[in-house]
């Protein structure tokens, strides 16, 4: 028996819609005769179902095996089952968990849902039941168990694009477009043999008619007709393809803009008028309208209009509210409590430009530190204005004046309100260039004036100061693609850096550093992923500054501190804490002082490296997911030992493999709408002696290393890497 299907779908499956309409009949006449639910499930235990059931799980019996993951299941259907926190929320006294009432019309109602997506995905016989079903009658709750039994699949047979007569598609182009059409055809086209489903063929329905409209026809149509033979559990699928005339950007109409001129939205076009059409292009303008943060809503659309070589296109934006407030709060492990706050103009002295004055406070509170260090503690004010287009809308420039105090760890203890041991202000120049999302290219150049000061807690009239100017220059940029730019499967990303600081700038720092990070992942299967990172960076200083670091001069030790690098946290070497991985000083907090801190080396080099496979947390949605990780890293700084007993720290910029530190371990993900959760439990391979030894015993020299401080705990919000 053959059926001709339109593109709504595979035929009706007769046999399901006698059995579905019978089993309905059945739950109404036993709803009405007041018999519960008993029989409506013809196999035992079920009987004693009612009004007051609640479902406990749901899981999937294949029979023959299986296509698709239970989660994708679970999301056709409207019967639901306890998330995970439901399940907390059982055993936290005083809290009601979400209940998951049970419906035996809704469950029928979900097997007809589940034989239309088998049969939208090739299956046109799943037998679908229920009948393991069970149900727990001293809690009145019942596990849904669905039986499913796929059954042949549809074969595709015949696959092909055709214009409206009747023959190739070939024949409807013109012989300049006819060879840009066979390599792209040749690249989508089906292979024969394979399962045929409703969702390939929207996808390349959808596929065929962005590349029409993308290469000027803006007015193609493109239908599907699939040919089903239900008896053979063939296809033949046919794509009819009527072209239109290939047209220009001619008219421009914009609607909704009121505090900006035409020209400020046109320039940010990717097209102008005479430009062949393409509806990529169209889009990508909505998009850079859109990103001028003057709009609440922008859309792009083709008005009415005869369909010939003249294209009107319109653009229609919504205006949001030109001046607003905003205010954040936030924690973090190192920094504790964080509070921002910021003021912005939308549309300052005309043509979109930004300008905002915002606020940022890293209390300290509640902070959970480092090698028993001090909290740090970041107080700035920050003016900014952007310029969205500097002669081209792939261009923007932004500047920004800062004022900002600072309790750095690695400086030792000012006995200023709130332990302020650094000032720093200047302002900061950019210039951004933008052509693909996620992929910017970044030069900078900032000036700061900073003044790092400390007191003794003898004397608090002797003041250390030391007042310089950093003068830098940087460059930086991202290349490469990624699948997905939130939650990435397949890709890679590749960042590269430059920044350099001399006394031609103005700068009492010289020198230059360069790096890069590069990422790449890889599927391995539908839910299992693999992601891998590298980073690697140098720093060289030069003139009076590496005459002084090499000479141990204290002052620009900690000039440089900001400058070097670092390895160790829950996005970089996890096992260690922020920047603790490699060399590191134990010291007194202040001169003085009796509490004893860790203060890291860093170092001019660093190389890193992450392997982390990610895979679905058995048993719970799609939300959660698990990962399991090895991390490797060193910085250049080494400690040595002299030939008095004592040791020093020697940085040259140079590694040695055996230096190389190794921590695995293992972490939950949760996905939310501000990003992922992350919580990671990591164990260090391969710790040095002070990893495992607190300040206190490092600095008197005791060996009471404790095993424990092999583990380490992560809790942060976003992606790893």
């Amino acid at each position: 028996m053959q059926t001709a299907c339109n593109v709504n779908g595979l035929p009706n499956l007769q046999a399901d819609v006698v059995r579905t309409l019978r089993s309905g009949l059945i739950l109404i006449l036993l709803s009405v005769t007041g018999l519960g639910a008993a029989n409506s499930f013809g196999q035992a235990p079920l009987y004693l179902v009612d009004k007051n059931t609640t479902v406990r799980k749901i899981s999937f019996k294949f029979i023959g095996g299986s296509t698709f993951e239970s989660e994708v299941l679970k999301s056709q259907i409207a019967t639901t089952e306890p998330s995970f926190f439901d399940k907390v929320k059982r055993i936290i006294p005083f809290v009601s968990p979400r209940k998951h009432p049970f419906d035996p019309v809704t469950l029928q109602q979900d097997v007809v849902r589940l034989r239309r997506y088998y049969s939208s995905h090739g299956f046109l016989y799943a037998d679908i039941d229920y009948p393991a079903s069970q149900l727990d009658t001293t809690n009145n709750r019942i596990h849904v168990i669905f039986s499913i039994e796929e059954g042949p699949p549809l074969i595709l047979q015949d696959f092909g694009f055709y214009d409206g007569d009747g023959d190739y598609a070939l024949s409807v182009f013109p012989g300049a477009f006819r060879d840009r059409w066979v390599s792209f055809r040749d690249r989508i086209s089906l292979q024969l043999g394979q399962r045929y489903t409703d969702a390939e063929r929207v996808r390349i329905q959808d596929r065929v008619i962005n590349f029409m409209t993308d290469n000027g026809f803006a007015f193609a149509r493109v239908d599907a007709n699939a040919l089903v033979d239900s008896t053979a559990n063939t296809a033949d699928v046919r794509f009819i393809i009527e072209p239109g005339p290939r047209g220009r950007f001619t008219e421009i109409l914009l609607e909704g803009n009121k505090s900006v001129t035409d020209q400020v939205l046109t320039r940010e076009l990717p097209f102008r008028k005479g430009d062949l059409y393409s509806h990529r292009r169209l889009t990508q303008g909505q998009q850079e309208i859109f990103g001028l943060n003057l709009f609440r809503v922008a859309l792009a659309d083709l008005p009415e209009q005869p369909a010939d070589s003249t294209v009107t296109v319109r653009y229609r934006v919504r205006e949001a509210k030109l001046r607003f407030i905003t205010g954040q709060t936030g924690y973090s492990r190192e920094e504790g409590v964080e509070l921002n706050a910021e003021w912005r103009h939308r549309n300052f002295f005309g043509s979109a430009r930004n300008f905002s004055i915002s606020g940022r406070a890293a209390t300290g509170l509640l902070a959970r530190t480092s090698g028993e260090n001090l909290a740090p503690r970041r107080f700035n004010i920050t003016l900014s204005l952007r310029q969205p287009y500097l002669f081209s809308s792939y261009l923007s420039g932004n500047v920004s004046p800062f004022l900002q105090f600072e309790r750095d760890k690695n400086l030792q203890e000012s006995n200023e309100p709130l332990g302020i041991n650094r000032r720093d202000f200047g302002f900061s120049t950019t210039v951004v260039y933008q052509r693909l999302a996620f992929r910017p290219f970044t030069l900078a150049y900032t000036f700061v004036r900073s003044l790092q000061f400390t007191r003794t807690a003898e004397n608090i009239d002797i003041e250390s100061r030391d007042l310089f100017n950093k003068s830098v220059i940087s460059l930086n940029g991202t290349v490469g693609w990624l699948n997905n730019y939130l939650s990435p499967r397949r890709g890679y990303l590749i960042r590269p850096y430059i920044e350099s600081a001399g006394s031609i700038l103005g700068s009492e720092v010289e020198y230059v550093k360069l790096g890069t990070e590069v990422q790449g992942f890889i599927p391995i299967t539908k839910q299992i992923s693999l992601g891998l990172r590298t980073q690697f960076g140098r720093l060289w200083p030069l003139g009076k500054s590496r005459e002084a670091l090499d000479a141990d001069d204290p002052t620009f030790e900690d000039r440089f501190d900001p400058i070097l690098f670092y390895a160790g946290g829950a996005s970089d070497v996890r096992g260690w804490d922020t920047g603790f991985l490699g060399a590191k000083t134990a010291r007194p907090a202040s001169t003085g002082s009796e509490t004893i801190v860790y203060e890291p080396a860093g170092g001019r080099a660093k190389v890193a490296m992450n392997v982390e496979l990610r895979y679905p947390f058995p048993g719970l949605s799609s939300s959660w997911r698990l990962a399991t990780f090895m991390d490797a890293g060193q910085v250049s700084a080494r400690e040595v030992r002299m030939p008095d007993g004592s040791t020093r720290i020697v940085d040259k910029g140079d590694f040695r493999f055996d230096d190389l530190r190794f921590g695995v371990g293992s972490g939950v993900r949760y996905r939310t709408p501000v990003g992922f959760i992350r919580f990671d439990i990591a164990f260090k391979l391969n710790p040095s002696d002070t990893d495992l030894l607190s300040p206190t015993d490092a600095f008197e020299g005791n060996d009471n290393k404790r095993f424990s401080r092999r583990f380490n705990f992560h809790l942060s919000i976003g992606q790893t890497f």
